[in-house]
């Protein structure tokens, strides 16, 4: 086997007590003013994958992914919905995990203020 040229990368921040403002796209926010926050903790040498946590007050909000995601609830509630005919209502809640599939748009209903750690992977160049 091969040794890889990028050492691993190991986080020791914990749930952060305070992670820095993100605001929405004033276009994305559908309802509520939802006061979002990112922390990003790790990312890849090619700069494709990232990590971190991401927390969002009660609100409603439309986003794309223009990337996979995948998610762990730290605490919060959600409802999140699928926009396309026939799209399926999720609801989430603190230990749930998920993925959301590049290419998918989706209606996100904060509860309960939201945090979830992530990982996002960007598309492959063809």
């Amino acid at each position: 086997m091969g040794h890889g040229l990028v050492p691993p990368q190991v986080s020791h921040c914990g749930r952060p007590a305070l992670i820095p403002e993100m605001p929405l796209p004033a276009e994305e926010i559908l309802e509520g003013v939802p006061d979002a926050r990112c922390l990003f903790t790790a990312e890849s040498a090619d700069e494709g994958a990232s990590a971190g946590f991401w927390s969002c007050d009660v609100g409603r909000y439309e986003f794309y992914f223009g990337y996979d995601e995948f998610v762990y609830m730290v605490e919060g509630e959600l409802r999140v919905t699928e926009c396309r005919p026939g799209g399926k209502t999720f609801e989430l809640r603190a230990g749930d995990t998920a993925h959301f599939p590049q290419g998918c748009t989706t209606i996100w209903e904060v509860t309960q203020k939201m945090t979830k750690y992530f990982v996002a992977r960007a598309p492959f160049d063809e």
